[in-house]
């Protein structure tokens, strides 16, 4: 296996089809991958950082601005990427989980995921190495967050996820879900066949109780725009880079 540092990520996944309600204020129609954030789109500084983190093949789930987000990220070869994309109906969206059940026909064996309004600066090759080291069908990376940037949601025990839930009443959790993971098709091919729209969070929960969710810790916080005070914080910091 090539080591962390040079090996090259699986097919990565950008769950970007949501309508972007907390971030109408600011963005009005448009949809949040093409919120400017340091003068660029903000999905042009995520495919930058993915390209940076070795990644080489991408698929965008889109929704709402579908066709904006396409035509501005074409075939992905700006970034130095191939670009591939599933599109469900904008008028009835299925869910980060049904998404990804939907589209299951351009699925690798192995993926990550990650959503459309995150900026995420951890070691993306370090986690991947520690998904197949693992051997689980999914890996969440943690950040021992305290409640500081956002709710905790997450327990981990050895490298393993023992605790998760949207929900968590209070001191049941004491990290949270950082937003990047890693699967393996079968983990999403079990769901395929359930009612729309549905979660994610529903594949986590079930891998969690059967003991197959694998942990990474991060220590790198998280950026997200989906809120107009996390779109403010990213803007600034990338403008100062």
């Amino acid at each position: 296996m090539p080591g962390a540092g040079d090996q090259t990520l699986p097919q990565m996944v950008i769950l970007a089809g949501g309508q972007g309600t907390r971030l109408r204020s600011l963005a009005g129609d448009r949809p949040k991958a093409l919120m400017p954030v340091a003068g660029r789109p903000f999905i042009d500084h995520q495919l930058h950082l993915l390209a940076a983190n070795g990644a080489q093949r991408i698929l965008l789930c889109l929704g709402v601005g579908a066709g904006q987000i396409a035509a501005h990220v074409g075939d992905g070869k700006a970034w130095g990427l191939s670009v591939s994309v599933a599109q469900e109906n904008p008028e009835q969206l299925a869910g980060t989980g049904g998404a990804l059940a939907d589209a299951l026909p351009l699925l690798d064996e192995e993926f990550g995921v990650l959503y459309g309004d995150s900026y995420l600066t951890a070691n993306y090759r370090a986690a991947y190495a520690a998904f197949q080291e693992a051997g689980t069908r999914g890996l969440m990376t943690v950040f021992r967050n305290e409640d500081a940037w956002d709710k905790s949601n997450t327990r981990v025990a050895g490298n393993r996820v023992v605790f998760y839930s949207k929900s968590p009443p209070p001191g049941a959790a004491d990290s949270i879900d950082y937003g990047l993971s890693f699967y393996r098709r079968e983990a999403i091919e079990e769901f395929a066949g359930w009612e729309r729209p549905f979660d994610l969070s529903v594949v986590t929960q079930a891998l969690v109780d059967a003991g197959d969710l694998a942990a990474h810790e991060v220590t790198e916080r998280f950026y997200e725009i989906g809120k107009p005070e996390g779109w403010a914080e990213l803007d600034a910091l990338l403008t100062r880079a």
